[in-house]
């Protein structure tokens, strides 16, 4: 059967369970397999950047180490693995753990789909270890999600760049930013040679991108997605036309070519700067010798009210009707333990914990990595701006907000569509989802 568009899937996840018990029950004995260990069935996309066969490396590691415990690896892709888990948890035979963006998505949360995790052996010394940005995976007051990891938006620059020009420091404010990328831009238009000194990710070959691109400098502008009780959408106010106009000037100025790859332009030095999660370090460091030691990150640039930037990353969630829920908290706490965290660092990932609540060997183990890599500084300065609060509010109405942002930003930012028009559009739709959800 094909996959269900995602906004359809997520309905049936959400009907199907509300209005069915059994639809959404593991009814019967724990599942154990021919030891006698229980069963837990793990769906996960390859979430270790640059290296897709490390989560059945970790999965394997595990299962060595169990008795008690067998887990099961279903490996999904990231196109139409999403979709693919709704249509199975509907269906009443998901996994028991599998992998959800941090904030969680709201239709499971509504649906009672996903376990606490004081019903999975968490205690509040447990949770207590985290960052207390690990406050988007809660709802009504409980904790739903274990975060392996987050993502913040952080700019990267060409070093080498900067030293052709004479730029010795990478801008730290908007004005900064939009002089110092012109300045590349024009002067290396002049010799022969054009350099585009900014791009936004997200105005070229990976769209998605413009939704972390576009809430990052909505955030820095003063401004917010939604109303605080989350029923209202709140872009088309002056902190979006700020933001907008802001983002539309590059591509008004020439500052910024409309369509060209934000990564593969950096990759190839024809891009100087561009924003994103710290985590597609992992795909510049794949330059090999076009990058290797020509590249550096910075905390974003600040804007008018602040220098926030969006939250991501990926978190563990339990179904809450699994017959081995013990089994797949001993599970979870292994694959998102400060230890496995650590070494999620290689790929670029922040580690989730309070570096004063872990034991001394991780914290050493995490301060080697900081000290071997002085990007971690910038991403680290990036990560204390930021609060839950634009990745809780995205929950709401998250799929209509991100197509909705996919169209209307891009149409705005490059003059297709009159900024108010396309902040007036975002509104519209995401404010139907949104009223779709008081129902």
């Amino acid at each position: 059967m094909a996959p269900l568009p995602r906004r359809l899937a997520a309905l049936a996840l959400a009907s199907t369970c509300l209005l069915s018990a059994a639809a959404c029950s593991s009814s019967g004995a724990p599942a154990t397999d021919a030891n006698g260990r229980a069963v837990v069935k793990f769906w996960s996309m390859p979430y270790w950047i640059g290296d897709d066969a490390k989560v059945k490396q970790l999965v394997d590691q595990f299962n060595a180490s169990q008795d008690k415990v067998a887990v099961q690896l279903t490996q999904l892709e990231w196109k139409d693995g999403r979709d693919k888990i709704k249509q199975a948890i509907a269906a009443g035979n998901g996994p028991d753990v599998w992998l959800m963006n941090n904030g969680l998505e709201l239709d499971y949360l509504k649906a009672g789909s996903l376990a606490p995790l004081d019903e999975l052996g968490y205690t509040s010394a447990d949770t207590d270890k985290f960052l207390p940005l690990a406050k988007v995976d809660e709802y009504e007051g409980k904790q739903y999600g274990v975060p392996l990891y987050f993502d913040v938006d952080v700019m990267l620059y060409r070093t080498d760049v900067f030293q052709q020009y004479g730029i010795t420091a990478p801008p730290k404010t908007w004005d900064e930013l939009k002089s110092t990328a012109k300045k590349i831009t024009d002067e290396s238009a002049a010799a022969g040679k054009k350099v585009s000194g900014w791009q936004f990710k997200g105005m070229d070959d990976h769209l998605n991108a413009i939704n972390s691109t576009w809430e990052s400098f909505l955030c820095q502008a003063g401004g917010s997605l939604t109303s605080p009780d989350y029923a209202a959408s709140t872009q088309a106010t002056e902190a979006g036309r700020t933001a907008m106009e802001y983002m539309k000037s590059f591509y008004t100025d020439k500052v910024s070519p409309t369509g060209t790859s934000a990564l593969n332009g950096f990759i190839s030095g024809e891009v100087a700067m561009f924003p994103f999660f710290q985590s597609v370090i992992a795909n510049v460091q794949a330059g090999g010798d076009k990058t290797a030691g020509k590249w550096a990150v910075a905390p974003m640039p600040a804007g008018p009210k602040s220098g926030c930037s969006m939250v991501g990353g990926h978190s563990l969630v339990a179904r809450s009707d699994s017959r081995n829920l013990n089994a797949a908290g001993d599970f979870m706490r292994w694959l998102a333990s400060p230890e496995r965290s650590a070494q999620y660092m290689d790929f670029h990932a922040i580690f989730p914990y309070d570096l004063a609540k872990v034991d001394p060997a991780v914290k050493a183990s995490v301060d080697e990595k900081v000290k071997a890599d002085p990007n971690w500084n910038a991403i680290f300065e990036q990560l204390s701006r930021n609060t839950p609060d634009l990745l809780l509010q995205d929950r709401h109405a998250f799929q209509a907000r991100w197509d909705a942002q996919k169209a209307s930003i891009v149409a705005g930012v490059n003059g297709q569509q009159p900024v108010d028009k396309a902040l007036q559009s975002i509104d519209a739709q995401v404010g139907q989802a949104l009223d779709g959800e008081k129902k």
